[in-house]
């Protein structure tokens, strides 16, 4: 029997199996009925005690590059549809891991409300907002997981204001693990008189990249490409590109780049906000590509989750922190390649926001933003 169609889309009020890896699967939901609950995958059980609102689990110890069935018992009043899904494990790339990096972007730090005409807001009104906290919640769950590195890529504030920017700068700043920053063009929109970043930074001990500025990582040339245009919405590779092409070929490494914005598709924009324009980003591209075949690049912007693949070259976006799904990537390389894994945030109250942000749009972001599991968690094998 097929499900109702609203039941299949997201976000669902079934358990949702957000995030696979190889060995692990996070699995969200909206609303589970009260009282204890048994998610169990392979050899795996996790019981959970229910409240009757919204939730999270990881399932660990899975068999990687398997067929799967997620099964759900023992809430009273659980429909018989919710209780069997089925899933894959990724398989790992080729030889041993060598290193863990993780990326988050589109915090907005002092934005309070979401959607249309800032439609959407919590209710009732927190005395921290929903971005901080998710900021917060993100940095210690891509610590857990082991990231040895993070890596933001911009938009850290809404617009810029000093007092934003101490809020962000102390969040970086208490982070446990090693941060690297990038801007986007939220952060160029202060009014006169607000500070500009590196001197708002500054006292924090973050130097936010300009240009192309390499990364130390294990096994990988990671680097930060700042695509920014002063006060302006889109954004450019055109003044960074040759600088880009030298530091791939100057390194015999597989090469991961990270952007704010995205590359535009077609020739006139089919979606807001605007990114690179397609013919600046379709040179980017191939010259990268000639440049180092085993490349993969990675934006923020858009708020919501695509991959694409240019020849050899992965691209792939990945949403923000503090709007459905609110989300945070982790990334862990091998060395026959790299595999991405992107996990909601997961605390209670924020999923419950996430969730209610998903009605922007009349209900379309709910649709729009997510893309498709295989959009966020995959494996990638480097080209020989």
């Amino acid at each position: 029997m097929r499900r109702p169609l609203l039941d299949r889309l997201p976000p669902p009020f079934r358990p949702w199996i957000f995030a696979v890896e190889d060995t692990t699967a996070q699995v969200t939901w909206r609303a589970l009925p009260p009282g204890p609950v048994r998610f169990a995958a392979a050899d795996t059980i996790v019981e959970v005690l229910s409240d009757g609102g919204p939730g999270s689990v990881v399932l660990g110890d899975l068999p990687p590059g398997s067929d799967l069935e997620l099964r759900v018992q023992g809430a009273a009043g659980l429909p018989r549809s919710w209780a069997r899904q089925r899933f894959r494990t990724l398989t790992p790339p080729p030889g041993e891991e060598l290193a863990r990096f993780a990326t988050i972007s589109d915090m907005h730090i002092g934005e309070i409300a979401f959607g249309v005409r800032a439609a959407l807001l919590e209710r009732p009104v927190p005395v921290e907002a929903h971005p901080v906290r998710a900021t917060r919640s993100a940095i210690d769950a891509l610590a857990a997981w082991g990231a040895g590195t993070l890596v933001v890529k911009g938009d850290l504030t809404h617009n810029g204001r000093a007092k934003d920017w101490a809020t962000i700068g102390g969040l970086l700043a208490a982070s446990p693990v090693a941060t690297e920053v990038l801007l986007g063009n939220h952060d160029s929109y202060g009014a006169p008189g607000e500070p500009v970043p590196e001197l708002a930074l500054a006292p924090f001990g973050i130097v936010p990249a300009r240009g192309a500025a390499p990364v130390a990582v294990t096994g990988l040339n990671l680097v930060l490409v700042d695509t920014t245009v002063p006060h302006e919405r889109g954004g450019s590779v055109r003044h960074v590109q040759a600088d880009v092409v030298d530091l791939l070929r100057a390194d015999p490494r597989p090469a991961f780049l990270a952007l704010h914005h995205h590359g535009e598709r077609h020739a006139v924009p089919m979606f807001l906000p605007r990114g690179v324009p397609r013919t600046e980003m379709t040179g980017f591209v191939d010259a990268v590509r000639w440049a180092r075949p085993a490349t993969m690049i990675t934006s923020g912007h858009t708020h919501r989750h695509r991959r694409r693949q240019v020849g050899p070259v992965i691209l792939t976006e990945v949403g923000a922190t503090k709007d459905f799904p609110g989300t945070w990537a982790g990334y862990v390389v091998h060395e026959g390649g790299i595999r991405q894994v992107v996990r909601r945030v997961d605390d209670p109250d924020l999923l419950r926001w996430t969730d209610h942000s998903a009605r922007a749009a009349g209900g379309a972001w709910g649709l729009w933003s997510p893309g498709r599991r295989s959009d966020r968690s995959f494996s990638h094998p480097w080209p020989r």
